[in-house]
């Protein structure tokens, strides 16, 4: 009688089980809504959770999901999964704030509001402004990024808030080296100045945007520091226009500079050689100075050893004078004309010749006196 009970209860108990086995079998997921994903995709949570999913059971995993958290997944704090029917669950996701990212060796580096970097990744995140401008030396992952201006990230996370709340479009952050900050929104770049302004300036930015009408070029708020304040805007064409003409007085002016160099240098280069020259024919001049004036001078061939006044005073003074006249008579007159015959005309061709024509005449002179 005991083993028949027995018997009776472990069939029960089998039963039970059984039962249940097959009425669990029936919980198979198959519907996974997941809800909450800004940053994360959707289809990567659906993966995740269902890998999770023992059995593809939906009351497993529900229960399980409240014992043992799914933590590991990028840009994700946590999530919360509830039970919708047999086959279906919902899926709330709860992201990480991500503040910003910066580029770094080709992939994005995303941090939050507190300055801690979450993730890396390959792809561009929308919805996440790219900032520019950081300073840093290194980073790691879950600890804070360290800036060496810590003025910058707190101007970051005023833009990000002001932007949420006023539904900006907001694509990147530039800190520009002269401490200026440009906010890149669609076709449109704004230069807010140093900050300072921030709220009022995104305030009024929204408006403004929507006036332009969608037009493409740089608006112009640095001074916008109260609500009446003055924007002005400059479309890509013109500031491309502005770029080129700046461009071509630049290459004019560094052309004039080229040509007054090179005119410089030639000046320089030709009063060089001039002075070289000039050295050269003062170095020729010496030269001639040394022979012309010290021994090949005029001077001393004519007035010293030379000259008509020496022959014409030692010959016709001295020797054909007045006293040349009183030898004469001395002489007979054959004496005389062989002296006037040969003597005069040797000594008229000797003279005439050498020395000039002066010195004939006189001796002519002096041998016709004779004659006579």
């Amino acid at each position: 009688m005991k083993r028949k009970k027995l018997l009776i209860v472990l069939g029960i108990i089998f039963v039970l089980i059984a039962g249940t086995l097959i009425y669990f079998s029936t919980f198979k997921l198959k519907n996974v809504n997941v809800t909450g994903c800004n940053y994360s995709s959707p289809e990567e949570i659906e993966q995740i959770v269902r890998d999770n999913a023992y059995m593809d059971n939906t009351i497993l995993l529900y229960w399980k999901s409240k014992f043992k958290k799914i933590k590991g997944i990028p840009f994700v704090a946590k999530l919360e999964i509830e039970f919708k029917s047999k086959d279906t669950v919902n899926v709330i996701v709860y992201e990480k704030k991500i503040a910003g990212c910066f580029e770094y060796m080709e992939s994005y580096v995303y941090f939050d509001k507190d300055g801690i970097i979450l993730e890396t990744s390959k792809e561009k995140k929308a919805k996440v402004p790219l900032v520019e401008g950081l300073e840093f030396e290194s980073w790691e992952k879950g600890e804070k990024l360290p800036l060496a201006d810590e003025t910058k990230f707190n101007h970051i996370l005023t833009i990000v808030q002001l932007t949420e709340k006023y539904s900006l479009a907001l694509d990147g952050i530039e800190f520009t080296p002269e401490g200026n900050i440009i906010l890149n929104m669609g076709k449109i770049d704004v230069e807010v100045g140093d900050g300072s302004y921030l709220a009022v300036q995104m305030m009024n930015l929204g408006s403004i945007i929507t006036e332009l009408g969608g037009k493409s070029g740089v608006l112009y708020m640095k001074d916008f520091s109260s609500s009446d304040g003055v924007a002005s805007f400059k479309t890509r064409e013109m500031i491309e226009a502005e770029e080129k003409k700046a461009a071509e007085e630049k290459e004019r002016k560094e052309k004039e500079e080229k040509e007054a160099k090179e005119k410089e240098e030639a000046a320089k280069s030709g009063k060089d050689q001039n002075n070289k020259s000039t050295e050269e024919d003062s170095s020729e001049e010496g030269s001639d100075d040394d022979y012309s004036d010290d021994d090949y001078s005029d001077d001393d061939y004519s007035d010293d050893d030379y000259s008509e006044d020496d022959y014409s005073d030692d010959y016709s003074d001295d020797d054909y004078s007045d006293d040349s006249d009183e030898g004469s008579d001395d002489y007979s007159d054959d004496d005389s004309d062989d002296y006037s015959d040969e003597e005069s005309d040797d000594s008229s061709d000797d003279y005439s010749d050498d020395e000039g024509d002066n010195g004939s005449d006189e001796g002519d002179s002096d041998y016709e006196s004779d004659e006579e």
